[in-house]
């Protein structure tokens, strides 16, 4: 206790310390015009570096899909390691953004991209030394996560292709554009209608396939090798065989099994198809496979796992003899082993189940294989910063202590580098100012060399102060909250605050990345609040695996670090509001349902509100094309064993779902709310139309804001500053000095 008293003393002193004031706060139009970088790759050869430079959100053609920003803000630009110098643009700066890596070739002389224009997503061959580029009339197959493209040689390589223009991956966000056809459809006395069936009618209807297809560089010829609904490639170490992922046939649990977030609404199937004969086959056509496939070191084997009646299965198929052999206990004990994990491919923090980190392998199959492949773009990694009398110095890979010219200690809030290899050995380094503004440098055995500088309109920020606040959560656990202050925050009255609570999200002593200046955070905005003159919590909320039949008390949870906020002496107790965003939102409103509560006024935004409609609700894209796969089993098991925590169906405990849903605790809702919705969003608009109508039965303080054409996230420049300009003015008139406005009936 006497340390947790002289860390809050601590605090205290730091609140009344900060450094002088810089030109102006962080606004939304910095937000918006926030430039970074995304992939970075090297060739094989150690020649050529290429990376994306992400332009600026208002810069897009269509800033509203921001799902699609990776893609849509990308320039391309090489450098050539051998003289380095400035970045040369792989296109024309006349031309729009929209342009992605996808690969070099093996001895770095072509590199493949993709375009997106429009509707269409194009196939481009780069030259390497003259930069000009060869268009092709394939449409590349994409979802952000798979390898879709392998070369075999300098002039031959691999294309998973779509039968049409543009994967449903780039087209799934605007897919309800489609509902205007179907009623002009209507309206002409024409059919318009899906359906979706379940049981002895489980069928889907047709949908566009993919393509294998061996593409010739010089001739220009492409032969296809196999054609079905395949999602992702993995070509064998010898490249005389490929693995394809075919998502075949519709798969429906049944009621007593369990159901996984990862649970899509189609069966994985493995097809082996020989490169120079073309000849296909399907190992275990009845199999559905976990995880990615593992090819052997000499690629004539390879090993998967798979869901079988009795629980997973590993298996080995041996290409040359066309056998299969399902591997026994005892063979994972002895000899070579090579490890299969029910997640590899994916990223973790693509799957709300599971922590980020690594993912532990699972089962084991022996054979020799090799590390597991995928996207093979560098990763950027936090470099120690040296200070002395002659500046910054910099440790790196492979060059040891390199000095970072004409800057001092703060200049420079953080430095990450990417090596480039030992093929190409140096490193690119990213240096963020504390404004945001943001360099990046080629070091090598030659020196550094400065190669471009993002966000030189963010020079004058003055970003938000970021204490670290060290509590006990609810439970007993030791954690790390963050209190955000205004910028250049000194003693005096104290500050109103908002609580931006994350159920389950579990902060370290590092900032929040997303809650930087560099952030890019839409949603939330623990900087712009503070520009705006709030203190910000960010607490961390340890969570149980089940929440209760009574159900689960948010404002308990939340108390221990508002109690540390609050001890700080920078916030006032007495103002102090909730914005929650998504499963955010959910818990802002439940933690309002909870009667009488520390909090003046609740922002709830693209949050969900009754649990058990939830699952069984269809998003905007799923219900306009059913046949794309409609994840019924994945929603349930998001609300059974996922971040909902119910732990059963709703038919299986109703009650408990009704007592952790906030539109059947309306009536202990006294706090005002702000609802924010989107009619695109997968969270249901219906549900926010729901609590908002129960709070209008009920004579209770509330707004309802519905953004039209936005998602899960609003992103559209006007709509996006409408959006804060609201709720900025729902906070400063519900967190006025002095007694609450409205308590409710």
């Amino acid at each position: 206790m006497r340390i947790m008293s002289g860390c809050l003393a601590l605090l205290a002193m730091l609140c009344v310390l900060g450094p002088p004031l810089a030109a102006r706060p962080y606004g939304l139009d910095d937000l918006l015009r926030h430039e970074e970088v995304g992939q970075v790759k090297v060739d094989p050869t150690g020649r050529w570096l290429a990376f994306e430079r992400l332009d600026a959100i208002v810069e897009t053609g269509r800033p509203d899909r921001i799902g699609l920003s990776h893609l849509l803000r990308a320039r391309l630009f090489v450098v050539d390691l051998k003289q380095p110098g400035v970045p040369r643009p792989l296109l024309p700066d006349t031309m729009p953004p929209g342009t992605i890596i996808l690969g070099f070739s093996p001895r770095g002389t072509q590199l493949a991209v993709a375009r997106l224009e429009g509707q269409r997503f194009r196939l481009g061959l780069a030259t390497m030394t003259s930069g000009a580029i060869d268009w092709l009339p394939h449409a590349p197959s994409y979802d952000g996560f798979h390898q879709v493209l392998a070369w075999l040689s300098e002039d031959r390589l691999l294309l998973l292709a779509e039968d049409g223009t543009v994967p449903w991956a780039l087209e799934r966000d605007i897919a309800p554009d489609r509902v205007r056809a179907k009623w002009d459809a209507t309206a002409a006395g024409r059919l318009a209608v899906t359906s979706l069936g379940s049981g002895r009618y489980l069928e889907v209807a047709a949908r566009p396939k993919q393509q294998l297809l061996l593409l010739d560089t010089r001739s220009g010829a492409a032969r296809q090798l196999a054609r079905g609904h395949f999602n992702q490639m993995l070509v064998a170490p010898d490249g005389r065989s490929v693995a394809l992922i075919e998502q075949a046939r519709p798969l429906q649990p049944s009621a007593k099994s369990a159901v996984r977030e990862d649970e899509g609404f189609f069966a994985r199937t493995l097809l082996l198809v020989d490169v120079r004969s073309g000849h296909s086959w399907s190992p275990c056509p009845e199999c559905n496979l976990r995880g990615d496939p593992r090819w052997g070191d000499a690629g004539r084997a390879i090993a998967f796992l798979s869901d079988e009646a009795n629980g997973l299965a590993a298996l080995i198929a041996k290409v040359d003899v066309q056998s299969i052999h399902r591997v026994a206990s005892t063979e994972r004990k002895y000899g070579a082993t090579c490890p299969l994990s029910l997640d590899e491919g994916v990223p973790a923090a693509a799957r709300s189940s599971l922590a980020a980190g690594g993912v532990t392998p699972q089962w084991e199959a022996p054979i020799h294989c090799p590390l597991p492949q995928g996207n093979d773009a560098l990763v950027w990694n936090s470099v120690p910063m040296v200070t002395g009398k002659v500046g910054v110095s910099a440790r790196l890979d492979g060059l040891g202590f390199v000095r970072l010219p004409g800057l001092g200690r703060d200049d420079v809030a953080e430095v990450a580098a990417i090596w480039l290899g030992s093929r190409a050995p140096g490193s690119l380094l990213r240096l963020r100012a504390p404004s945001g503004e943001t360099r990046l440098l080629l070091a090598d055995r030659a020196g550094v060399h400065d190669l471009m500088t993002l966000n030189r309109h963010m020079r004058d920020v003055e970003p938000a102060m970021k204490r670290p606040l060290d509590h006990r959560a609810a439970d007993g656990t030791p954690v790390t909250s963050w209190l955000v202050l205004p910028p250049g925050h000194r003693t005096g009255p104290a500050h109103p605050l908002v609580v931006i609570p994350y159920p389950g999200q579990i902060f370290t002593h590092a900032p929040p990345a997303d809650q930087q200046v560099s952030g890019e955070r839409p949603y939330a905005n623990a900087q712009l609040l503070a520009a705006a003159g709030f203190a910000v919590l960010l607490p961390s909320l340890p969570m149980p695996s089940q929440l209760p039949d009574t159900g689960f008390s948010f404002a308990e949870a939340i108390a221990p670090a508002l109690g540390a906020a609050l001890g700080s002496g920078c916030c006032d107790a007495a103002r102090v509001a909730l914005w929650g965003h998504s499963y955010g939102g959910y818990a802002a409103a439940m933690a309002g349902s909870e009667g009488k509560n520390d909090y003046r006024a609740i922002v709830a935004s693209a949050g969900l509100y009754d649990l058990a409609g939830t699952v069984g609700t269809f998003g905007p894209s799923m219900r306009i094309a059913p046949e794309r796969g409609v994840w019924i089993a994945s929603a349930y098991a998001w609300a059974e064993a996922g971040q909902g925590r119910m732990g059963s169906a709703p038919w299986d405990a109703p009650m408990r779902y009704v007592a952790n849903s906030p539109v059947y605790r309306a009536d202990r809702i006294r706090t005002p709310m702000l609802l924010i919705a989107a009619d695109r969003d997968f969270s249901p608009l219906g549900q926010t139309e729901q609590l908002f109508s129960a709070l209008f039965r009920q004579g209770k303080d509330a707004q309802l804001v519905t953004y039209w054409g936005e998602g899960h996230v609003v992103a559209s420049p006007a709509n996006l500053a409408d959006l804060y300009h609201r709720v900025l003015a729902f906070l400063r008139d519900n967190l006025r000095p002095g007694p609450a406005a409205h308590d409710g009936p």
